[in-house]
């Protein structure tokens, strides 16, 4: 098991957070996929323990989580599949992510 430090974890511009067997996931990835954006996936049990994940997002967006996906794009905190699907559809006129506010 490879632990991960808070530091480690802010390097990721482009970050899913998922487990084996997650729906929303998969359909979060799909996605991302589908508009061509490049990613980095990190296994909740593999790549780092759950603890590592929910002090990663408080300290990102201070705010406390249990669940996957949690998803950076850009460096910023999205959220879950629900917030990506929100993200995307206010994204829907333009490929710059920077002049969108979260």
């Amino acid at each position: 098991m490879s632990t991960m430090t808070i530091e480690q974890l802010s390097e990721y511009k482009n970050l899913v957070i998922t487990q084996p067997h997650c729906p929303f996931c998969v359909k979060a990835k799909a996605l991302l996929d589908d508009r061509g954006t490049e990613y980095t996936t990190l296994v909740l049990g593999t790549d780092l323990e759950k603890t590592e994940m929910v002090a990663f997002i408080e300290q990102v967006a201070n705010t406390t989580v249990r669940t996957v996906p949690q998803i950076m794009l850009d460096g910023k905190y999205i959220g879950g599949h629900d917030d990506l699907v929100a993200f995307l559809e206010r994204q829907v006129n333009t490929e710059e992510l920077g002049d969108f506010e979260l």
